[in-house]
């Protein structure tokens, strides 16, 4: 397995408000797209990948979809109570998308827009499902796939953690085999760079590092306005 990771504060934003983290010894991985508050987006999504960091806790690969909703909760407790106690940091949240591997299976915990790809036998699938009410438009059938991306509800988010009390987490299950790609990536990528340019990108890839680098330098290219962040798993 090969790692990279990535992150770049955008050529219009004054602060990068995005945490990612590899943990490769226990092959974690996570992105996290903070908001809120003058400083909360920043806090929001670092204490999110602190959280999952130190606190997820499975002991066989049977607990692990547990473990990360589990762990996903506490990180929404831990930013909402602290959202309420500073009034500086009122409403911040974060998204959070995070990947557990374990003998060639992959568990996603996620909550927001961030995204996962998995890209395998040439083909590129989003593995996550935005929570953004243009997506929430398209499921109930008020528009179209064609008008999903410049819906102008595309940013508005359903689900973010931090944000109330509870939060519902999505989990996903994928199958690994040799020579799949792993994107994990806040939507300052997704924003500007389409999906089949990233599938291009994957289909030549050498290395995570180049391959990350040249993602980044694509979003950047098409005007780099929000932050931008990369994590990039070789199987």
């Amino acid at each position: 397995m090969r790692i990279a990771g990535i992150t770049d504060i955008g050529l219009r934003r004054k602060r990068n408000e995005d945490r990612y983290l590899i943990d490769e010894d226990r092959q974690l991985f996570a992105v996290c797209d903070g908001m809120g508050g003058h400083k909360g987006g920043d806090v929001a999504a670092q204490l999110a990948v602190d959280t999952v960091q130190n606190k997820l806790d499975f002991a066989h690969p049977q607990q692990i979809v547990l473990a990360l909703q589990a762990v996903v909760r506490l990180a929404n407790r831990l930013i909402y109570e602290q959202g309420q106690s500073d009034e500086a940091l009122h409403e911040m949240g974060t998204t959070l998308t995070a990947a557990v591997i374990v003998d060639h299976k992959m568990v996603v915990a996620h909550v927001g827009d961030s995204s996962l790809f998995h890209y395998q036998d040439g083909r590129l699938n989003k593995v996550t499902r935005d929570h953004t009410l243009a997506e929430q438009m398209l499921t109930d059938g008020l528009i179209k796939p064609a008008d999903l991306p410049d819906n102008v509800y595309n940013h508005v988010l359903t689900r973010a953690v931090g944000i109330d009390p509870q939060v519902e987490v999505d989990t996903y299950q994928v199958e690994l085999k040799p020579g799949d790609w792993i994107l994990l990536c806040s939507d300052g990528l997704t924003d500007l760079v389409k999906e089949e340019v990233i599938a291009q990108h994957l289909s030549t890839a050498s290395t995570p590092q180049s391959t990350a680098r040249a993602l980044l330098d694509s979003a950047l290219t098409l005007g780099g306005y929000d932050n931008v962040t990369i994590v990039l798993v070789s199987i």
